[in-house]
């Protein structure tokens, strides 16, 4: 898909959990990036890892995001002082009670978690799979139809008319938009922070409702953790990447930054751990620290 997904295949599959470091700057970088991969459930480990590069003391000077990632990365961007694990909780639950106002009572819980499932799985769940989702979180029968409307209306609510371009962490995200030509890759760097987050997590083969205007990148291989694309962005920069897709980034090695990858291995979580509590949600968020916390960022 797009100007990436033809025929990229890696040679070589790297364990997980650990540090990879690719030096194409000399010097001491400007600033410190965090890359933020796509992922799904997966992608609550990206909530462990920025706390844990907080605890280290490691300034994280912008944030760039895809899909999940963007989601906590939005949150991260938006309130830097803030608790991001709490933050996270608040987001879900404005978004369980918008999903109330819509559904019968029984059922509700299982909409909202089954929504958010589908919504930053990055394309990673179809239909089929979403129903099922749907179904076994509460009942799939009193579930309204997947809205990414009511998703972006909450994240309107939740973020309060915050812009991109005024967070107190600079934030990038991506979305891919149809053109004559096949599908191209769109930089979000102004404009409603809800609207950038809701682009990056949009995939019109999984909601009805969705716009065909803009699409998730998460199905380009490049995108899935944009390593390349924070670079070009912010040259010369640090970037720390926490990659939680289960496969290596794809970049070029002669980047003019100091890419320090750190791969999560994370079982998929249930999509309850969607809630940001529970056994599921504290074992995808201790992989995240727990890798960054073993990785050398010095």
């Amino acid at each position: 898909m797009g100007r990436r997904l033809g025929g990229v295949l890696l040679a070589l599959m790297v364990g997980f959990g650990v540090a990879s470091c690719r030096h194409g700057v000399r010097g001491t970088p400007s600033r410190t990036c965090v890359v933020l991969s796509v992922g799904g459930t997966k992608g609550l480990a990206h909530v462990g890892a920025l706390d844990a590069l907080v605890a280290r003391g490691i300034p994280i000077d912008c944030v760039v995001g895809n899909s999940m990632g963007a989601v906590v990365g939005g949150l991260y961007a938006a309130e830097p002082r803030g608790h991001l694990r709490e933050r996270y909780r608040a987001f879900f639950a404005d978004y369980e009670q918008e999903t109330r106002k819509t559904t019968a009572t029984r059922g509700a819980v299982g909409a909202a978690v089954g929504l958010l499932a589908v919504l930053v799985s990055g394309g990673a769940l179809g239909p089929a799979v979403a129903a099922g989702a749907l179904g076994a979180a509460g009942g799939a029968g009193t579930v309204p139809r997947l809205s990414h409307e009511r998703f972006t209306h909450v994240l309107e609510r939740f973020y309060a008319g915050a812009r991109v371009e005024d967070l107190p962490v600079p934030f990038v995200t991506f979305h891919q938009a149809p053109t004559d030509q096949g599908l191209r890759l769109i930089t979000v760097t102004h404009g409603p922070l809800s609207e950038a987050v809701a682009a990056s997590a949009a995939n019109p083969l999984l909601f009805e409702d969705a716009s065909l205007e803009r699409i998730d990148p998460g199905a380009d291989r490049v995108s899935a953790t944009p390593i390349h694309d924070a670079c070009q962005l912010f040259p010369g920069a640090r970037l720390i990447a926490i990659n939680v897709t289960g496969e290596p980034a794809f970049y070029r090695g002669d980047l003019d930054c100091d890419v320090r990858e750190i791969r999560v291995d994370v079982p998929a979580p249930p999509v309850e751990a969607f809630t940001g509590r529970g056994p599921a949600f504290e074992s995808a968020y201790d992989a995240g620290r727990d890798a960054v916390m073993r990785a050398r960022l010095d």
